[in-house]
């Protein structure tokens, strides 16, 4: 009589190994589908990244063609306003000669150009934004300068000796002007490519819901009831045209309602003129390089709705990426 499969060792063991094995088949195909998608959400980084990247280096050379275009509206409308200064100098000299009792206030407003003239003489490199605000300082100036005449009223001849300077110097420069339609023009696109240019980028997002855990330390968590916090992580993207220097970077987390969260009414930021409340922020040091950094928000006690969550990040006035997750 043959021997039964309870009786039988190696019967058992082969049908003991069957479960086993395909766990170990369930556990193989779980792990390369994990692998698969981190490979795809790598690959979307990494493309993001390049984009941001290619789309930087197109800017820096459109902002070079556009620079070297106005490389002689700059240079002359430079050496006027040397020129403009050192006769406002001048001017005022004469009328500390007339009226000592100017000097004070008059050596201030010497002061003032004498340093005006110093950085234009040392800052060669000066794009077309920097040379409308010496032209804005120059008119201040003048102005300025207009009012002390009218102190001196009493000296008819000097007044008009320097009105007429005043007045040939405006006028001049007026006439320099209208020659130069074409490079002001072109110093208009200019200053919109370095506008659109120096934005910053945010990429690599991990954006999620947090609890803390037993003991104080922060974890991930899909679940609304248990969200202590929201936080954002991200990559700064490097940008050589974007101003170097403190930051704010502002979130906001909008909910499944379409409301932003906030823990104060007076968390509002400036939108390229329009007022945003925000969620949260965070200053930083930019130096134009890449760098990666994080926004946390504390809830407070406070309860999260379930649905899907929007976060948008700021910066400069502008948004510079989005985000989502969803609560359970």
């Amino acid at each position: 009589m043959s021997e039964t499969t309870e009786n039988n060792p190696i019967l058992n063991e082969g049908n003991e190994n069957k479960p086993k094995g395909a766990i170990w088949i369930i556990v193989a195909i779980t792990a390369l589908i994990g692998i698969a998608v981190m490979g795809f959400m790598y690959s979307g980084q990494k493309s993001a990244k390049e984009d941001c990247q290619i789309a930087n280096e197109q800017l820096e050379q459109e902002m070079k063609a556009m620079n070297d275009a106005l490389s002689g509206y700059i240079d002359i409308t430079t050496s006027d306003l040397k020129q403009d200064f050192q006769t406002m100098l001048d001017t005022y000299d004469e009328m500390v000669e007339f009226d000592a009792s100017l000097k004070d206030s008059i050596d201030i407003q010497k002061a003032r150009i004498e340093s005006l003239m110093e950085d234009l003489k040392t800052n060669k490199r000066r794009s077309y934004r920097e040379i409308n605000k010496l032209k804005t300082e120059n008119k201040t100036l003048r102005k300025i300068m207009k009012g002390y005449l009218v102190q001196i009223d009493s000296l008819n001849t000097l007044t008009g000796t320097l009105s007429d300077r005043l007045v040939e110097t405006e006028t001049r420069l007026s006439t320099t002007e209208q020659e130069r339609d074409l490079y002001a023009q072109t110093a208009a696109q200019n200053e919109q490519l370095v506008k659109e240019g120096s934005k910053l980028s945010a990429y690599n997002f991990k954006t999620y819901a947090y609890r803390y855990t037993i003991n104080g330390s922060p974890d991930e968590t899909n679940r609304a009831r248990r969200a202590d916090g929201v936080k954002s992580e991200f990559t700064l993207g490097e940008n050589k045209i974007a101003m170097a220097g403190n930051k704010t970077v502002y979130m906001q987390v909008i909910d499944p309602n379409g409301k932003v969260i906030y823990a104060k009414a007076n968390n509002t930021f400036d939108a390229n003129g329009t007022t945003l409340i925000y969620t949260d922020k965070r200053e930083i040091n930019y130096q134009q390089k890449e760098i990666d950094m994080a926004v946390v928000h504390n809830l407070q006690g406070r309860e999260l709705e379930k649905g899907n969550y929007t976060v948008k990040i700021f910066a400069d006035g502008t948004v510079i990426g989005t985000d989502s997750f969803t609560l359970k």
